[in-house]
Formats: structure tokens, sequence, C-alpha cells
């Protein structure tokens, strides 16, 4: 009797087995490039790979990480196809020549705030008048933030200090080496408050709309290969879906590509997925919203001399690859 079932369970295994559709081994290797380095803000596209959303798309995904200027470098040149950019990147590197272009929009609000202690009073753009702020440099998105949100209140160069910390903003604003600080808003605000200090957080979205990381790749590779593209955004979009929809489940997979969540991180890194996915384009946005974003982050860039001519966004980006 008992041989008897396990033969019965065997043949229902093979028929079961049988009836599943069979697993591609026929996938196409790509590159994605993520500025930075492993963490928890790029949990969707752990996501994809895990929740295989590439892979029905006939893909298989490695995830590189390095310096964002480098890698636009190496996208715009098509020696590769894809990475995730800054608004502010690709409109510097299309005015030098460099043909990226945004395919889909992953952030609905620009990422920068100015983050003081509470007991300094600075609740406004106009409280950082005569202060030290600091920030990582004079480069990336937290200079192009801190500078939006001065042109916007009337602020002139001459009325602050920038005070280049590289990124250590948590711990020199609480030794008080500068009186506030410039932060990506889903995560030093998340530390800060994890560690019981009170603070203020001046978000740039509350005075100008800019165009946040996107999802980028060449002229060429969008001529010559549309299918692959539009593979790519449908894996990605899904995949940004389904993590806004599933947080502990895409903390848990966040966990397989991230070392730094041990026991004594992980509580705060969840939260830094939470406000990660507060900031997220989960809704598609309009096109009057897209192009007015964009047209201000071009005039920032102008304003502050990073751009030296208007280009025309014709091209910039592109909505031809949604869903």
């Amino acid at each position: 009797m008992k041989r008897i079932f396990l033969v019965f369970i065997l043949a229902i295994s093979l028929v079961l087995t049988a009836c599943q559709p069979p697993r591609s081994t026929d996938l196409r290797t790509i590159t994605f490039n993520l500025t930075y380095v492993p963490n928890v803000q790029f949990a969707p596209f752990y996501v994809a790979i895990e929740k295989a959303f590439f892979e029905e798309e006939g893909l298989e995904v490695d995830l590189v990480y390095g310096n964002e200027a480098d890698m636009v470098a190496l996208v715009g040149s098509n020696h590769q196809q894809f990475m995730v950019a800054s608004g502010e990147q690709i409109l510097l590197s299309r005015e030098q020549g460099l043909p990226v272009v945004s395919v889909a929009t992953w952030y609905k609000d620009y990422p920068v705030g100015v983050a003081a202690l509470k007991e300094s009073g600075i609740t406004t753009p106009e409280d950082l008048r005569g202060k030290r702020i600091g920030l990582p440099g004079l480069y990336g998105a937290n200079y192009i933030g801190m500078e939006a949100l001065a042109g916007q209140t009337g602020l002139q160069t001459g009325d602050y200090s920038l005070v280049s910390i590289g990124f250590t903003q948590v711990e020199s604003l609480v030794s008080n080496t500068v009186d506030a600080v410039v932060v990506y808003l889903a995560n030093e605000p998340v530390q800060l408050r994890e560690r019981g200090y009170e603070i203020d957080v001046i978000a740039v979205r509350d005075y100008i709309d800019l165009i946040g990381n996107c999802l980028v790749t060449n002229e060429t590779t969008m001529q010559n290969d549309p299918e692959l593209v539009r593979s790519v955004v449908r894996a990605f979009l899904k995949a940004l879906t389904y993590s806004a929809e599933n947080p502990d489940e895409t903390f848990a997979i966040s966990q397989l590509y991230v070392e730094n969540l041990t026991e004594e991180t992980a509580p705060i890194q969840r939260k830094v997925l939470e406000q990660s996915i507060a900031i997220w384009q989960v809704e598609p946005e309009t096109e009057l919203e897209q192009a007015a974003s964009w047209q201000n982050m071009m005039q920032v860039l102008l304003d502050i001399g990073l751009m030296k001519n208007t280009i025309s966004l014709d091209g910039v980006y592109s909505n031809d690859f949604l869903p």
C-alpha cells in the first residue's frame, strides 16, 4: 500500500511538472547601472529580479553601481544601454552632446530638502540667511536642490555659506559643525529622528517642481532596439508598483542585496524604504506636469551657471515606451 501511494505521488508530480510552462534558458543579459551603492532605495530593481519581472521579458539583468557622471558617459556613448540618472544629469549631458533620454520617471517629487535641529528655529528658506549649510559638495542633486530652493525664495549666494562635508550630514548637524544640512528626504531625516533628534525639514518640492531620478537609455538603443527599451520599462514599472504595494516583502528581498541591513540597522532602513516609496511616481503624471518640471530644472541649471545654453526639451524625455 505504501509503495502504491509513493508511485501515485510521483505520477502526480510528473504531471504537474509537465503542465508548467518551460522556464526559458535563452535570456538576454543586459547591464543596468545604478548610482551610489547597494541600498534599499533601489528596491524596485531587486524586486524585478527576484519576482522574475525581468525574466518574463526575456531578460537577465546585472546590476552595477558607480559614479553617475561616469555611467552617463557609458550610456550616452552606447557602451551601456540603461541606468538610473537624475534629471539635472540628463540635461547637463544633453548639452554636452550625449544623447541620453529619460524613458520613465521614477520620482514624482524631487527628493532633496534642508534639515535643521528644531532648537535652531530654521523652518523656512528665509531662516537660512546667514547660516552655514552642509552638503556633500558643489555638485549633484543636493547642490541643485539647495540652489533651486534659494532661487525660489529670493536668497542670494552671499546670504548663506555652503560647506562641503561629504556624506556626513547626520554627524555634522548633531555636532553643530553646520547650522543645517542638505539631505535626501528619504534618508538622513529618518536617521536623525530614529536617533532621537527633533528636526524640521524644508522640502524643495514645496517650492518648485523639479525632475528627480529617471530610467535612462540612449537614442541609438531607442531607434535600433525599441522592444528592448519597452521590455525594460515594462518590467521596471511592474516592479515599482509591486514594491509600493508590498513593502514588507520588498524589504525582505532588499536584504538579499544590501549588506548593511543588520539587526541593528534594519528598523531604520525599513523606514527609509517607506519614505522612498512616498516619493515614487507610481501614478502617471500628465504631459503638462512633466514638461513644466523639465523646464524648471533647466532654468535652475541656467541660473546657477551649470548650463550655458538653453536646449530643446524635445528628445530629453520620451513617453513612447510606457505601457
